[in-house]
């Protein structure tokens, strides 16, 4: 299973304003240049995530985007579930309607079996249990 680019974005996006939560809020121009994202791709995930209310988007001269939820409460799985729906190792295990042999399939089992494994351990991690130093968002501006 390989998570997609928009769930990379995402995270290191809440991530970064997870850090800078005391300061007020983050431009979106800041979060991209900093973690090198591109800025147009990283609004839509932005605008998703407030949507959904996981940030919120301040107008003005002092905007920018902010944190909507405390960090040690939503987990990993929330905000992978809220960018790209659940997770999933094959998109037939969705529901019975999604393939004509669900129910006589010899794999859904064991791979229903790593999914709740996969989804048991992305929900043992918050976004408190990351911490994205000044350090590393230097050195990621830097490789540009």
């Amino acid at each position: 299973m390989i998570f997609s680019r928009k769930t990379d974005y995402g995270l290191r996006a809440l991530m970064y304003l997870a850090e800078r939560r005391a300061r007020g809020p983050v431009t979106l121009s800041e979060i991209a240049e900093k973690l090198m994202i591109p800025k147009a791709f990283l609004s839509k995930i932005l605008q998703q995530l407030a949507k959904k209310g996981v940030v919120r988007s301040l107008k003005g001269p002092s905007g920018g985007f902010v944190l909507a939820v405390e960090p040690s409460e939503v987990t990993l799985q929330e905000i992978l579930t809220e960018i790209d729906g659940p997770t999933r190792v094959f998109e037939c295990f969705a529901t019975e309607s999604d393939c004509t042999l669900y129910g006589d399939c010899l794999m859904r089992e064991v791979f229903s079996e790593v999914e709740d494994q996969i989804g048991s351990v992305l929900s043992r991690y918050t976004l408190a249990d990351f911490r994205y130093s000044e350090k590393q968002a230097d050195s990621t501006a830097s490789k540009a």
